[in-house]
Formats: C-alpha cells, structure tokens, sequence
C-alpha cells in the first residue's frame, strides 16, 4: 500500500465501520441541503416568477432558506459533537499505536472531505429530483396553474455548496482544536469517566419557575392582537429560558424525590434507572429541553399554518362579504353634486352588468364615512394620534334602513353603536360634538376590505339621524373620507364573477371608482396562505429531523454508557427481563417528559396564538383548536414510532434481545 493512499482508505474504513453514528449523521445533513436547495430553487425558479403573486411565494421561501440554513448549521455541529465524543477512544488508541496528532488531523480531513461529498452531493441529487414535485405541490396549495417544464437552478446548487462546505469546513475546525487540547490516556479512558451526583440547584429552579410562569401569565392575558404581537417573542424568550432552568435544575429534583421514595426507588427497573440518569443528567437535561423546544417548535409551527389555510374560506366571507364592492370617493364633491355622481355610477354598474350578462342577485348601495379617530377620556379627536387607536364608519338612518330593513328614528344628536373592543359612555364626543347612545346594534352593514392587517385595536361603527349630521362630522376630518359604495352579488362560476371585473373597470372611462372584488383578492391570498401551508409544513419537517436526531443519539450515546453498567447487573443476578423492564422504564421516562411538557407549552400559549391568528383575520377559535389537536395526535404517532425504534436499538446495545 503506498504512503499516500493509506490516510484516504483508512478514513473510509473508519467511515462505515462507524455507520451507526455516521449513517444518521450523513442523512440528517443530505435531507437538510436537499431542502435548502428546493428553497433556493423556489426562490429563483422562472416557473415561479411568472405565477400571479410571485413576490409573496419568493419572499417566504427567501425566508425559510435563512431558517433551514440556520438549523442546519446547529444540526450539523450538534451531530458532530456526539460523533466525535463516541471516538475519541478509537482516536486515543491510534495516538498510542504511534500516530502522531498530525497524523490523526489528516485522517480527519479525509472523513471530512468524505462526509462533506456524501451530504453535499446526495442532497443536491435528492433536491433536484424532488424539486418539480415540490413545485407542483407549492402552486396546488396555492391554487395556481400548473407550469410544465423542468429547471435545475445552477446558483442554488452553488450556494447549497458553499453553505455545506463552510460548515463541513468549521467542524473540521473544531475538531482539530479539540485534537490538539487533548492527550492520549484522556481520549482513552473518556468513554468511561463518570460524572459526579450533581447537585439540587434551588435557585436555578426558581428562576425556572418564575421565567416560565411569567411567559405562560403573558400568553394567557393578552387582551387583543397587537398586544399579542407585541408580546410573543417576550413569551417565547421567557419559556425556552424557564425550560432549559427546569429540565436542568428541576429535573434532577424530580430524580432525587424518586429516589427518595422507597417504595417506588427499591424495585429492579426504577432502581438502575434513576441511579443512572441523575448521574447523567447534567448532559441529558439540555438534550431533553431541546427535544422539547423543537416538539414545540413542530405543533405552533404546523398547527398555525394548517388553520390558516383551512380556515382561508371565513376569512374570505369576513373580509369581502359581496362579490364585487364598487367604490366612488367623494373627496371635495359639492352636496348638490354628489346625488346626481353616485346615480350616475349606479347605471354605468348595472349597465355593465347586463352588458355582461351577469345576473344581479344582489344590489345596494349607501354612502359611507370610513375614518380614524383616537379616542381618550370620552372624546373622539381626528386629528392627533394621542389615545386608543380606533376605526369609525358612519352611515346615515335613512342608509341603515334601507340596507338592512330596520327602520330607526334618531334625534340630531342621537347615534346607535356598533363597538369592538372599545367601551363608551352613555354621552361621547367626536371633536366638538356630541353624542348620546341611543342604543346598540350588531348588524352594521359590512363592506369590501382589502386591509389584511389593520392597524387600529377598536372599531366603532355609527349611525346618526341623517345627512346633516354626517357631513358635519366628515367637516372635522380634513381627509374627507366620505365614500359611496354599490355592493353586489353576481351569478355564475368564480371565474365567469372574476372576468366581470375588467368591463366594470373599462367602462369607469374617466377614473371615477375603484373596484373590490372577492373572487380578484381570494387568488392573491390563496397564494399568500398556500406559501404558508407550504412553509409550516417544510419547516415543521425540518424541526421533526431535529428532534428525531436529537432523540436517536441521545439513546445511542446512553445505550454506550450504560452497556457495562447492565453487563454487571446481569452478572450479579438480574434476570434479562427485569434489564429489559428497567431499560423501559427509563427510555419512558426521559422519553415522553419532553412531549407533555411541548403540549402543557402548546396548551398555555394558545390563547395567545388565537389572538396572532385574528391578525390574519382567522377568528374560528374551534377550527385552530382542532387542528391543534390534529398536529398533537399525528406528532405523538411519529413520537412513538421513533420510541420504538431507539429503544429496540438502545437494548441491542447494552446486550438484551427484545
């Protein structure tokens, strides 16, 4: 064998005969670059570009690649350090079989030149052929047509290269900086140096506690949606801090209390169990709060998006309640004037109606004033920006009538209220007038709304006795809001409903109104809300490979340390059952902390979730709530699934066959 040749064969022997910890290691870091390239390859792919809102599916596919490729860069540093911790045995005894650590540093730039080849080169195959299905799939959610045709996007392979080499490259780095710190009979005996008890950490439990009640008080009183938005990540910060403190510090509590406890301490399984772990949980305490994060991570994430799409439909009927809303401002048009201009509008709406044989099943119209106020004390003020931020629509009795066919009777300074999120007094003012609450209503009229996140926390809808009033309240607002909207609701399929918006438009010669049609704006957010769909569930795939790695090694590292430990019992009497019985009970219960503590996290934070999800006007409490639940159960399948399979691995380890 020559001299040059033996570095790069031995690097390969060691390669697969280390396959149970490089195997996952290698996939894990293929599957990540396979999807980094199909976010690249989205975000730059002409198919893409030339489909109706290309700029949302790009900027959210932008986005998901700087996720992945933060998640891939703790993913594969993660694995790494448990690769390199499980040899350096075998990296102690080449030292003292007479390589020198120059040697060694070799060896380990061929494995890495080798693992950077596998995962690069796999997971660009992998991501170019599943890129088109992937497509496919992005533009079916998204309800857009499908574009035939086959790219290969060149930068984004370039870059899934460099993003794979860099990292490859820095944990190379890293372990060349640890092989040179380190000394023989320290790699030799590392496998095999114990821990010692660690101790009760109280105040470490405490702050747990109190970080953690704090983000749950703050997901739970969240009293509308921008103090929701304003507050997430507060509570996100506050729970990762109070879970790392608990499954640190408490953790080791709860360990010391079973122990304490006779009845349940002195039986075979819980024995070796909880010895064995509270020695150990120092390191398994991290593992366990990362497990739990990303479980979290997987059921927001997926839950959110899933409830978004399927509830798009009511947010549709609560953002455009009529098909087609025909909208003339009526900025500094005289009163005299303003009679015969909406008349006018009115014919040219129902003429091109008729022109294109659409059958108007429904038609009304009113004039409307749609305005901000801020509103402190009992005092509506248009100008400033000091008080509760507050949407006001005013309509006029004879309007309200005629829309929704109750007849009222208002005195000048008599109004009825519509309120959302906003308290009056039985007497408030706008500017300088006043007002007296004649009573409450819930069937003001809606409109056609193209604002997908409003910026105001209130609502306040109005009607006053008659037009007099009405102007001399849009007099105050210098912005003169006043709008005349003919509403409708057409025959035919959605298409036939879309295409009458073009003649509509056409006829408007002279630029008179604008037009807000249901069907024109539901392909704008199917879109948006597909490019959701798309990205919950592509990043919930990324988490669910995080935790599962997470999971396997952490099995895999404790099957090694407590191989010998089991060796012992069994030599001293413990029968094959009562090891396999206690393997169970400790893969249990390490196992499934993590995942009720993600549901207790899930549960705690749905108020507040419910309150982000009305940002995206979903306002269907029950319908996130089953989808919630359906994330749950589908998740704790997969759980169990990967249970099963670490703990027949765990047992073949340290030497019990199930």
């Amino acid at each position: 064998m020559r001299k040059s040749g033996f570095f790069p064969r031995l690097a390969l022997v060691n390669l697969v005969r280390n396959g149970r910890f490089y195997g996952p290691y290698l996939l894990s870091c293929g599957m990540t670059a396979a999807m980094y390239y199909i976010l690249s390859y989205l975000t730059r792919s002409d198919i893409v570009a030339s489909v109706r809102g290309a700029g949302y599916l790009q900027s959210l596919m932008y986005l998901g690649a700087l996720v992945v490729a933060l998640f891939a860069a703790v993913l594969l540093l993660y694995a790494n350090s448990f690769v390199m911790k499980r040899r350096r045995r075998e990296l102690g005894l080449y030292n003292i079989l007479g390589l020198e650590k120059r040697h060694i540093a070799h060896l380990m730039v061929w494995e890495t030149v080798y693992c950077a080849a596998a995962a690069i080169l796999g997971g660009l195959a992998a991501g170019v052929l599943l890129s088109k299905l992937v497509l496919l799939l992005l533009l079916q959610v998204s309800r857009l047509p499908v574009q035939y045709g086959f790219e290969i996007s060149l930068p984004g392979m370039a870059n899934t290269a460099a993003l794979f080499g860099i990292l490859f490259l820095l944990t190379l780095v890293w372990n060349l900086a640890g092989l040179l710190r380190s000394k023989p009979v320290e790699l030799l005996h590392s496998a095999s140096a114990g821990e010692r008890e660690p101790r009760t950490k109280r105040l470490l439990v405490v702050l747990g506690a109190v970080t953690l009640g704090a983000g749950y008080a703050t997901a739970l009183t969240v009293a509308d949606p921008f103090t929701a938005l304003a507050y997430f990540f507060l509570a996100v910060v506050l729970v990762m801090i109070g879970t790392y403190c608990l499954f640190t510090a408490g953790s080791i509590a709860l360990l010391k209390h079973l122990r304490n406890s006779p009845r349940y301490y002195y039986q075979p399984k819980h024995f070796t169990a909880v010895a064995g772990l509270l020695y150990r949980m120092k390191q398994n305490a991290v593992g366990l709060a990362n497990i739990c994060i990303l479980s979290t991570m997987v059921l927001v994430t997926v839950s959110t998006t899933v409830s978004l799409y399927a509830g798009l439909e009511g947010s549709l009927d609560r953002m455009f309640p009529y098909d087609v809303d025909v909208i003339q401002p009526l900025d500094g048009v005289p009163p005299e004037e303003a009679e015969s201009a909406t008349a006018d509008t009115l014919e040219r709406v129902q003429t091109a109606a008729a022109d294109a044989g659409r059958k108007v099943e429904l038609l009304q119209w009113s004039t409307l004033l749609d305005t901000v106020g801020w509103y402190t004390g009992n005092t509506f003020t248009l100008l400033t920006q000091d008080g509760v931020s507050t949407q006001i629509r005013v309509l006029t009795a004879d309007d309200y009538g005629r829309l929704t066919g109750h007849t009222v009777d208002l005195a000048p300074d008599e109004v009825l209220i519509q309120a959302e999120n906003l308290a009056l007094p039985e007497t408030f003012y706008v500017e300088d007038l006043p007002f007296h609450v004649a009573g409450t209503i819930t069937d003001f009229p809606r409109y056609n709304d193209t604002v997908f996140i409003s910026g105001q926390t209130a609502q306040l809808s109005l009607v006053v006795a008659n037009e007099t009033v009405a102007s001399a309240v849009n007099v105050r607002d210098t912005s003169d809001k006043r709008e005349f909207h003919v509403q409708m609701d057409l025959d035919g399929t959605e298409a036939e409903k879309q295409a009458f918006v073009d003649p509509l438009l056409a006829a408007d010669v002279n630029g008179v109104y604008s037009v807000i049609s249901r069907q024109d704006n539901a392909l704008d957010l199917y879109t948006m809300y597909g490019g959701f769909l798309f990205l919950g569930v592509f990043l919930g795939l990324l988490f669910l490979l995080s935790t599962v790695l997470i999971i396997y090694y952490k099995q895999i590292s404790e099957g090694y340390e407590d191989q010998r430990r089991y060796q012992i019992m069994q030599q001293v009497g413990m029968s094959p059952r009562e090891v396999r019985s206690s393997i169970r009970s400790q893969v249990l219960l390490v196992f499934f902390l993590p995942l009720v503590t993600a549901g207790i996290h899930v549960a705690a934070a749905f108020p507040m979730l419910c309150k982000l999800l009305e940002l995206f006007n979903l306002f269907d409490v029950r319908l996130f709530a089953l989808c919630a639940a359906g994330t749950l159960l589908v998740f704790c399948a997969i759980y169990a699934l990967v249970y099963g399979l670490t703990t027949r691995t765990y047992s073949r380890i340290v030497g019990i066959r199930n």
